[in-house]
């Protein structure tokens, strides 16, 4: 579900020394207070998730489903629906090559696109899974590292992923609250503080200064010691393009896959917006593949008696948009490994 790899990176891979021990025989405080750090990270990912699932299963009692009815909800949907989605998911994982190619190209790096489609495709499905804090970007530190970028390339590269999914929710979600017809419950509406058409306007604003930076700003910005290079106008416009389309698809995915007496009630701009917030609360909480995220914000976006069928349909993009696809994600990393430790003996060989 997280689609942004803005997380932090593994580290460069150079070897560790042994931890500085002091007379006491201690690890040093500062090293102390890191691993408490990270130790109150993955505590506070866990407490989100326990409280995201509690807040789920409080509002199926409140309604009165029980899982017998989600699972009813699941046997109402025909197998040419989830058919069509897998389909779509197939298309949208393509579309996710995207991402990639957009920051190969802006970093001026040559890949075969072969390579590109593997790097998205294993990056995202682990994302998906994992989160991008403990999968996504692990694994494509992996394979860029095993392909010749070095760390710091790496760095730039998810940032300009990061930049790439930030583009394409604004530019949906600015368009669904200004021009698309949806429906929110009061509670979602108050919790917004300001009208939805307002947090519309903003949205296309930044999407605006954004491409009007790009055409200006040719040469790198520079503020002290940091230095960013804006992508020219045409790949900044690739970066909507590739984003907006995602989101779209993997939306589409989860709407197709509610039951036909369901969706006659659900609209999907209001689909749409509740996929764009779920990714925006994963990606600021960390929570690994948003478990318990997508799941709350969609039984707060729909009337008690949708809830089943939303669930039904939550639980089926799960399997088919995050599960499935981590199949053969997981054959392509174990092939480059493969060829990875294979390489070193065919160049032995040769010499």
């Amino acid at each position: 579900m997280n689609k942004n790899p803005s997380n932090h990176l593994p580290d460069s891979g150079k070897s560790h020394e042994p931890p500085v021990v002091d007379h006491s025989g201690t690890v040093p405080q500062s090293r102390a207070i890191g691993r408490l750090g990270e130790s109150a990270k993955i505590t506070a990912i866990i407490a989100i998730m326990c409280v995201a699932f509690w807040f789920v299963k409080y509002k199926l009692d409140k309604a009165e489903i029980t899982w017998e009815k989600v699972q009813e909800g699941i046997s109402m949907v025909p197998y040419w629906q989830i058919a069509l989605a897998f389909a779509l998911t197939t298309l949208n994982y393509f579309i996710l090559s995207g991402y990639d190619w957009i920051a190969v190209k802006h970093l001026k790096k040559e890949l075969p696109f072969s390579k590109v489609m593997t790097g998205a495709i294993v990056g995202y499905s682990y994302g998906n899974v994992l989160g991008w804090l403990l999968g996504g970007n692990a694994v494509r530190y992996r394979l860029y590292s095993s392909w010749g970028f070095s760390f710091l390339e790496i760095v730039a590269f998810v940032s300009i992923l990061a930049t790439t999914f930030w583009l394409g929710l604004f530019l949906l979600a600015g368009v669904a609250f200004v021009a698309l017809p949806i429906r929110l419950p009061d509670e979602v509406r108050e919790k917004l503080l300001l009208d939805h058409h307002v947090w519309g306007f903003l949205f296309l604003a930044c999407i605006a200064l954004y491409l009007s930076a790009c055409s200006i700003f040719r040469k790198p910005i520079r503020f002290r010691d940091f230095e960013v290079t804006l992508p020219p106008f045409r790949l900044s416009a690739m970066q909507l393009i590739v984003s907006a389309g995602d989101f779209l698809l993997a939306s589409l995915v989860l709407f197709w896959l509610l039951p036909r007496s369901a969706s006659a009630e659900i609209n999907f701009s209001t689909v749409l917006i509740a996929y764009l917030t779920g990714q925006i609360i994963t990606v600021l909480t960390h929570v690994p593949g948003g478990f318990g995220v997508l799941e709350g914000v969609m039984v707060s976006f729909f009337p008690e008696e949708s809830l089943g069928a939303v669930l039904a349909a939550v639980v089926l993009f799960r399997i088919i948009y995050y599960f499935l696809p981590f199949i053969p994600a997981t054959m392509l990393l174990l092939y480059n490994e493969y060829r990875a430790r294979k390489r070193p003996q065919e160049m032995i060989q040769r010499s």
